[in-house]
């Protein structure tokens, strides 16, 4: 796939090869996160060095791969976000089309009081009804999809076994 098309700007603006400070102002991110997917191996990168210095080489196409990579799996319509969405939709199947905060707590492992947090705030949406709060299960997949709880710190051991339940499916079904 030829990634200049997405993000001419940038390879007009940077050589073929750049180092880890332009890599940060390309992605806008801070030199610890750039550390951090290096090592992960999400940025392959090369150590150039001469007598003086030690640099690290990163080829600029790597880059527009990674941020090609970061950018499409926050579109909703995107394979990615699709795949998640069945994958969630058959893990909800046992449950009924209202969930209440008990559900949500097997579903998701956190605690009543964060997922109180959540509805009060409105990042999850729910009816009041009586005194308990009702999450349609629509409402439900949309947040477990959304970047907020994918983005969630303090991953409960629920929450980081499904996400790699499904992250280990996608690769297996020849996702990126």
């Amino acid at each position: 796939m030829d990634l200049t098309k997405y993000y001419p700007d940038i390879v007009a603006k940077y050589p073929a090869y750049v180092t880890k400070r332009e890599l940060c102002e390309i992605c806008h991110i801070c030199p610890k996160t750039a550390y951090n997917l290096e090592q992960q191996g999400e940025i392959p990168y090369t150590i150039e060095q001469n007598h003086l210095i030690r640099s690290h080489k990163i080829k600029l196409t790597d880059i527009l791969a990674y941020l090609y990579r970061r950018e499409c799996r926050q579109e909703a319509d995107s394979p990615y976000i699709c795949a998640m969405r069945t994958f969630y939709d058959e893990h909800l199947s046992p449950y009924s089309d209202l969930l209440s905060v008990k559900d949500i707590q097997q579903i998701t492992g956190f605690s009543s009081s964060a997922i109180v947090r959540w509805i009060s705030t409105g990042i999850l949406k729910a009816f009041q009804p009586g005194k308990q709060y009702t999450v349609p299960k629509d409402f439900m997949l949309d947040f477990l999809i959304s970047p907020y709880y994918r983005r969630i710190r303090r991953k409960t051991p629920l929450q980081k076994e499904l996400m790699d339940t499904f992250e280990r499916l996608w690769q297996e079904k020849g996702g990126e």
